[in-house]
């Protein structure tokens, strides 16, 4: 299934459930006319298995509200995550930034899978327009995958994962080069990081892509596009860590929770900090597109001048 956050007009938001090329209203099929559902966060909380409940209601016949795709406006998929977790899963990129700033991959990298908290307030979705930071002149994107919790756990063990996750979104890691660079250097524990974030342009329910599955790692190509050029083409299968482990990490002393958002980090190559100065920062009206085999396409914009 594919699950999604819409606006139609003046209708919404809504939770939805891609079907073709059309939107079906999940509030509508689940029955909750009087109640109703604003986002797949909400969907969550209200449901223990929402895609059987989804499917339930296909099957029984359930009344439907349907819309074409291009007629609605897609918002990020959980409009308000209680957390919002990014990682460092992909080699590549740890070692490609922090050559960037002068710095050297760190040896806990290659003691345990690693990840910090971000701002889950500026969340924005496919075609939103976000603005960088005062003065900056070192935007980047980060090309992600990122996992959405399904099912509330701690201390998960990793032969257990897959049982607290819904599925997978594109996740694009707004970065401001400088800033990062002068507040730590390494990673994204700092400033650099707080001020946009893109999702969507829908979640991917797991059982979609478990035939991608291998050994703790989902095997997606993830490519990305600035003004139709292609600048990333990379797999999600050269993660260094697995799935679960990361999970078991997050969850070691630390309950997470359904519509928790937990990024894999960025793919090798999935930014242009990576390139030692080949490729130019983002400038005012740019178009950054990320595509991930199976998932979509996040499109989104560097708001001009």
């Amino acid at each position: 299934m594919k699950l999604l956050t819409y606006q139609y007009k003046f209708f919404g938001p809504r939770a939805g459930l891609k079907q073709d090329e059309n939107v079906l209203d999940l509030t509508v099929l689940l029955g909750c006319d009087e109640s109703p559902i604003p986002d797949i966060g909400e969907l969550l909380r209200r449901f223990g298995d929402p895609v059987a409940a989804i499917q339930a209601a296909l099957d029984g016949g359930a009344r439907r509200e349907v819309l074409p795709l291009e007629e609605v406006t897609l918002c990020p998929p959980i409009l308000h995550p209680a957390s919002l977790r990014d990682s460092s899963l992909f080699e590549a990129h740890s070692n490609g930034t922090s050559r960037s700033n002068g710095h050297t991959t760190p040896p806990i990298w290659y003691e345990r899978p690693i990840y910090f908290y971000e701002n889950p307030n500026g969340l924005t979705g496919p075609e939103a327009s976000i603005s960088r930071k005062a003065g900056s002149v070192t935007l980047d994107y980060e090309a992600e995958l990122a996992l959405v919790v399904g099912k509330a756990g701690r201390d998960v063990p990793p032969e257990r994962a897959l049982e607290h996750l819904l599925g997978v979104t594109i996740y694009n890691d707004w970065t401001d080069r400088a800033t990062g660079g002068k507040e730590v250097g390494f990673l994204g524990m700092h400033k650099s990081k707080d001020f946009a974030g893109g999702m969507g342009p829908w979640i991917v329910t797991m059982n979609e892509i478990m035939d991608r599955w291998n050994g703790g790692r989902l095997d997606l190509k993830v490519e990305a596009f600035v003004n139709g050029k292609q600048t990333t083409d990379a797999s999600t299968g050269e993660m260094y860590w697995t799935i679960p482990q990361l999970l078991e990490v997050v969850t070691q002393d630390c309950t997470v929770v359904p519509g928790d958002v937990i990024g894999l980090g960025t793919v090798g190559g999935g930014c242009l900090a990576e390139r030692g100065g080949a490729l130019p920062f983002l400038s005012d009206g740019d178009t950054v597109e990320i595509r991930v085999e199976r998932i979509g396409t996040l499109r989104q914009h560097v708001k001009k001048a």
